[in-house]
């Protein structure tokens, strides 16, 4: 017999472009579960496993813990994000430091994907000039469109349906690329739906999440 227990999970994923799509592809295969979403940085999906409070987290990073196991799930490549009449739009790669003069539109600091691209341009050998903070990722496209700035835009964002009018460039060095991962605490007690998540989460971004990236925008 199949408890009401066991048709609950709950899982921290911070990647608010592709959520819609994971969600509903689980939905599809598991009708019948009750599925609980929440959001954070790492350090709060660290929290909340420790304590208990989700089954599992997608991050943007490895989530680390003497009790917290973590595996890759996809290897997602970072693109420089261009209007369509800028400079480079034509090209099929660019190093990052010719775009040190360039002015950015990102994340807010504090943001796990703000963290990562300033790496990304420290290792370029300059700090990017940043005067426009934006939440939504969306909006930073939008922007970028409008010929405010440039940006960094994970692979995943670029999704298929209305995705505004830029140019994807990949970036050559340094390498510009993120790992999403999936983490769980050692000693939880996983129901059936717990690990039709697990199971589910690995075949998605094997296989599934891709499909929806629209590789039409990206550099030839």
């Amino acid at each position: 017999m199949v408890t009401t227990q066991q048709r609950i999970t709950s899982v921290s994923i911070a990647l608010p472009h592709i959520l819609p799509f994971f969600i509903g592809e689980f939905m599809k295969e598991h009708p019948n579960v009750h599925i609980k979403q929440y959001t954070g940085s790492a350090a709060a999906m660290k929290k909340q496993l420790e304590d208990g409070e989700i089954d599992f987290c997608i991050s943007m990073r490895p989530i680390e813990g003497r009790e917290i196991e973590w595996m890759t799930l996809l290897d997602e490549e970072i693109f420089l994000s261009v209007p369509p009449d800028h400079k480079l739009a034509h090209r099929s790669s660019v190093h990052l430091n010719e775009v040190c003069n360039e002015v950015f539109s990102n994340r807010p600091m504090g943001y796990d994907f703000r963290d990562l691209t300033n790496q990304f341009c420290s290792e370029a050998g300059f700090i990017p000039h940043t005067p426009i903070e934006l939440e939504e990722a969306g909006a930073i496209l939008r922007l970028i469109e409008l010929g405010l700035g440039i940006s960094f835009t994970p692979q995943l964002s670029l999704l298929q349906e209305n995705l505004p009018k830029t140019v994807q460039i990949p970036i050559t060095a340094p390498r510009c690329r993120r790992h999403i991962g999936l983490a769980w605490h050692k000693g939880r007690y996983f129901s059936q739906a717990a690990t039709d998540l697990h199971q589910f989460s690995v075949r998605f971004f094997k296989h599934i999440a891709l499909t929806y990236f629209d590789d039409q925008s990206v550099g030839d």
